[in-house]
């Protein structure tokens, strides 16, 4: 007969990983209320199961450890355990009878046989638990040899890089999108993410990553790393690797951790999963059993979902659920993404954005993290640790510095990487370092002249011969999208094992490591390259040309017009890169560079046709979707030609952008410089830092103190915006000086939105000088919720007292408060402000600034629309207003006076206006509560002879059925009246037919009633439709019958 002991601790054994930790958890928060003693959780911790159930029963005794157990089974939803348990319960009472009475040799030898078994079970698991952590032990170490050196692009054979020593801290965020933000993908260079929705930074940690958001969410088991090319997710990848097999990440959570490169799995090898674990493990017959059976501890790490080809759009049924089983490549990792084979075990994938909505398809859910590649504290960081010799370091890093486009890319590892290495090679061949370049093309430009130029002169002719096979084999692989390519791809675009031989020495292609038959080139990116040279190459090789078409291979179109089509559709998402490049490419003067360094003939033929295109997607009216003005603007940028963006930038007489990052700033600034005939613009300045972010800064100026060296502190920070005063980070000066000097050399430049910004105070500044300048037009300018204060109010003033140009001023949303408006007003008041507009919409406002306002009112005679809603100004506040609108000066046309604490009380001020002042012909009470009092005595005002009133908004004005009378005299006797709004007030089916029988009068020349918001029985609804159908030059809004 088993112990209680030996029960418990086999119940104990039945318990999956998580629900053992959760039965642990219990045990320590036991409620004492029970009568038993919860356990500590020193002691519980690293218990067993047997440890478990031993501890159970010297802390309560048999009987109560029975109890325990049991209530813990329900509370972990474990019922089956439950049931077993409750059914196998000791009769307590004659257990211990028969423990007491019977101590008989018997029974002592089941005692002893007990023991022994017990005993024997203990060192088989102990055995077991052994070979376990021996054949971990082996494999962690597999995998650090494995990851610890990665092999740099430029390095000798046989030569590699400490991982450790070269891998730079990346910046990641937790990320939320919406799906049409993910439909705005872009992969580009010179941005951090595709556009985001305005909210509050969130940095992330590595270690972190699965953890639940708080304690009352499930643990993450599906993380998703994505960023655009060359960002840094394939070094992350292999450093979390290498962290995990050196004891620094994950031990409580993976006992093994599996790298898949989905390029690899793309080959179309069919085999398992274990097969596939198996080829991550080392020597023979690795315990693939054993380590498929607990896969809550298995963490499987897919590097690269954007190159993994395969249908993904599977029916489920046609998902493995067996880890046996031998399947296509595809097909196994769209099961572990789907949760269908293995789903216990953990996912961690990285992607460029391109590809995610073809992974979100598959994914349950899953936890978002953009990688945004380095801060500028990593970036010095990065430069120090390529260059091993300091000097060198610091001369590289102060020449970047002073080139501030550069610099910006370089916040991308990639870009990063092939800066260093071109001025390595410059600083190593003992000549002068050359002006560095603007552009991504021209820094690839750079960086591949130099591999050929490490070749040797006499390659001239042999590149010549190949450049158009590579071009071809490059543009096949985009529009295919494949990036792998065996020996026969390469023959069948011309290239000889000579050719991939040239190019495995200049770095321009690299052997897969599992595979030596494939080939790749050294990056996308690289790729996406010599496929917009495919468009450009004239055909001089027309005996290599005529022996392509002969075979079998169907070459890209090399109509340009068919790329410039698919680009910018969601599923064409990679050929961004490639019209960059192609923009980049037709510069001349980079034109005549490549033709001399290559001994090849570029074609400027489409320079007509890219123009073209770019109207036509100017004046399309889907532009904000794809492609945006801005990643036009790219485009352009790449170009770096003043004329051709000139002629370009004259189909953009309206722009609205949003910029992200300082390359947008600088991308934008360019194209605006070059705009002669832009009339609006809107920009949104998305600009903030994460904790991590101002740590660094932080770090940074302490560096400083100490080295005294010369860092630029414009950092550019998450593109998410946040409102609070706590999170705010203001845009530079600095960014903001960069943006605003457009605006006074543009003299069409009318309109300006900005609103949404994070401006600040010192930001407004920097706009108020701008708009000083004799040569800026700005007419219209939109500010609303920039997080301005009273202190930027001195600065507006000032532009209003000097500026006769500005008509139009948005400061909605401002806590500029009474003292602000006080210094406003000094503005307004001025002789030369012939501001027309303005809106001071929830601006933190009381009574207390009505008198600033009145005054200016009574003074300022260009003022016609002023709008104050949301402002706390009550009573007194409008009455204070009212007096001085009454003033024949007064000019008012339009008054906004939403929500801003009126009741029956102001209604008399209101009254006395409608009466006295002929000019006010729009007035707007929304959210105020007037009640049929307020109402009497507007009613009023409105039928007196000198009231204009034509639109009047009551919405929400606490108005009853008892005001439809006086409503009903004035639509019949105010002839000015046209637009009224009465929704959500409760008129009632009564009040609302009385307004229907007075709107049929032939008298009543209201155009528009509004009545939003309010329900009425159908014979209200039916005498609705029908004065409609009656009188059709009424609109009449409402919930019609269904």
């Amino acid at each position: 007969m088993a112990s209680v002991r030996c029960k418990l601790a086999r119940y104990l054994e039945d318990l999956e990983d998580v629900d053992f930790k959760k039965f642990k958890m219990h045990l320590e928060d036991y409620p004492s209320q029970k009568g038993c003693t919860s356990l500590p959780r020193g002691q519980t911790e690293k218990a067993d199961h047997v440890d478990l159930a031993t501890l159970m029963i010297d802390f309560n005794g048999e009987e109560k450890a029975w109890a325990m157990a049991k209530w813990i089974f329900a509370a972990i939803n474990r019922r089956d355990l439950y049931e077993k348990a409750k059914r196998d319960e000791p009769e307590w009472g004659e257990w211990k009878e028969d423990n007491n009475a019977n101590v008989s040799v018997i029974s002592q030898e089941e005692s002893l046989e007990e023991e022994w078994m017990g005993l024997l079970g203990y060192l088989s698991r102990i055995s077991i638990c052994k070979k376990k952590k021996d054949y971990c032990k082996k494999y962690r170490k597999y995998v650090r040899s494995r990851f610890q050196c990665i092999k740099d692009r430029n390095a000798r054979l046989g030569e590699s890089v400490n991982l450790n020593k070269r891998f730079t801290r990346l910046r990641l965020i937790k990320e939320h999108r919406s799906q049409q933000e993910r439909e705005h993908e872009l992969l580009a260079i010179g941005r951090t993410s595709a556009k985001m929705q305005d909210g509050p930074v969130s940095s992330m940690n590595l270690e972190l990553l699965f953890d639940p958001e708080d304690r009352h969410s499930e643990p993450v088991h599906t993380v998703v790393f994505q960023g655009a090319a060359g960002i840094g997710k394939t070094i992350l990848a292999r450093k979390i690797m290498l962290d995990w097999a050196s004891g620094e990440l994950y031990q409580d959570k993976f006992d093994y951790l599996f790298y898949i490169h989905c390029r690899e799995v793309s080959l179309g090898m069919q085999r398992s999963l274990g097969d596939l674990i198996a080829s991550c493990c080392p020597g023979p017959n690795p315990p693939i059993g054993k380590i498929v059976s607990k896969p809550s501890r298995i963490l499987f790490l897919m590097d690269g979902f954007d190159e993994l080809q395969g249908a993904f759009d599977e029916h489920t049924e046609a998902l493995c659920t067996n880890w046996q089983k031998v399947e296509r490549g595809d097909i196994l990792l769209s099961s572990l993404i789907r949760k269908r084979l293995l789903p216990e075990a953990s996912l961690l994938i990285t992607t460029r954005p391109v590809a995610l909505e073809k992974l979100q398809h598959l994914l349950g859910r899953a936890r978002h993290v953009e990688i945004l590649g380095f801060s500028e504290v990593r970036k010095k960081e990065y430069f120090f640790k390529y260059f091993s010799d300091e000097q060198q370091a610091r001369e590289a890093f102060r020449l970047i510095q002073e080139n501030e486009i550069l610099f910006t890319m370089c916040f991308i590892p990639l870009v990063c990487w092939i800066v260093c290495t071109g001025l390595k090679q410059q600083m190593d061949s003992g000549k002068s370092l050359a002006r560095t370049s603007k552009t991504t093309t021209a820094v690839y430009i750079f960086f591949l002249s130099s591999l050929l130029q490490s070749q040797g002169g006499n390659q001239e002719h042999h590149n010549s011969a190949t450049l158009w096979g590579l071009c071809s084999l490059a543009a096949d692989g985009i529009w295919n999208q494949k990036i792998l390519f065996e020996e026969c791809d390469l023959r069948n675009h011309g290239l000889q094992k000579a050719d991939v031989s040239a190019f495995l020495r200049m770095n321009l292609f690299q052997k897969e490591v599992d595979c030596e038959k494939f080939y790749s080139f050294i990056h996308m990116t690289f790729q996406e390259f010599f496929a917009a040279m495919y468009y450009l190459l004239e055909e001089e090789n027309q005996g290599e040309m005529r022996s392509m078409q002969q075979s079998s291979l169907k070459l890209p179109n090399r109509d340009v017009t068919v790329l410039l089509e698919n680009y910018g559709k969601f599923e064409k998402g990679y050929l961004i890169f490639v019209v960059r490049f192609l923009f980049g490419l037709i510069n001349q003067e980079r034109t005549s560079y490549l033709e001399k360094k290559l001994s090849c003939k570029i074609s400027q033929k489409i320079r007509l046709e890219l123009l073209k295109w770019i109207e036509a997607k100017a004046e399309a009216k889907m532009l904000q979707i794809e492609p945006s003005q801005l990643e036009l603007f790219y485009c352009l940028y790449e170009m770096q030609e003043e004329d051709f963006v000139q002629r370009a930038m004259g189909y953009f007489p309206k722009i609205e952008i949003k910029l992200s990052t300082r390359m947008d700033h600088v991308v934008s600034s360019f194209c605006i410089e070059n705009c002669r005939h832009v009339e609006s613009l809107s920009l949104r300045l998305l600009h903030n830092s994460s904790k991590e972010e101002e740590e660094e800064e932080e770090e940074e100026e302490k560096e400083e103190e100490v080295q005294h060296s010369d860092v630029n502190d414009c950092v550019l920070s998450d593109p998410h915006v946040a409102y609070s005063q706590r999170l705010v980070n203001y845009l530079t000066s600095s960014i903001c000086r960069g943006i605003f000097s457009v605006l006074s050399n543009n003299w069409n430049l009318t309109e300006l939105n900005l609103s949404g910004n994070t401006l600040g105070d010192p930001g407004m500044k920097v706009l108020c000088e701008t708009l000083h300048q004799p040569g800026c037009n700005i007419r219209r300018l939109w500010l609303g919720q920039c997080c301005l204060s009273h202190q930027c109010c001195f600065n507006i003033s000032s532009v209003l007292s000097n500026n006769q140009k500005l008509v139009e001023l948005d400061l909605s949303h401002n806590a500029l408060g009474d003292f602000g408006i006080r210094l406003l007003c000094v503005g307004l008041r001025h002789l030369f402000c012939n501001l027309k507009k303005l809106w001071l919409v929830s601006c933190c406002l009381t009574s207390v600034c009505c008198d600033d306002l009145a005054s200016v009112l009574s003074t300022n005679h260009s003022l016609t629309r002023l709008y104050l809603g949301e402002n706390a100004l009550g009573d007194s506040g409008v009455g204070i207003l009212c007096e001085k609108a009454k003033n024949p000066q007064c000019n008012l046309q339009k008054l906004g006076l939403v929500n801003s604490g009126i009741t029956s009380g102001g209604c008399l001020a209101l009254c006395s206006v409608l009466s006295t002042n002929q000019n006010l012909t729009h007035l707007y009470l929304r959210g105020n509560a007037l009640g049929d009092v307020g109402l009497k005595l507007l009613c009023k005002g409105l039928l007196h002879a000198h009231c204009k009133l034509q639109v009047l908004e009551l919405d929400n004005c606490s108005l009853t059925s008892h005001c439809c009378w006086g409503l009903s005299t004035l639509l019949t006797s105010n002839q000015s009246l046209r637009k009224l709004s009465l929704g959500n007030n409760d008129l009632g089916d009564l009040g609302v037919m009385l307004l229907c029988e007075v709107l049929k009068q032939q008298g009543c020349l209201l155009k528009s009633l509004k009545l939003c918001g309010m329900y009425f029985n159908y014979d209200t609804k039916r005498a609705l439709e029908t004065l409609q159908e009656e009188k059709p030059e009424l609109t009449i809004v409402f919930e019609p019958v269904r």
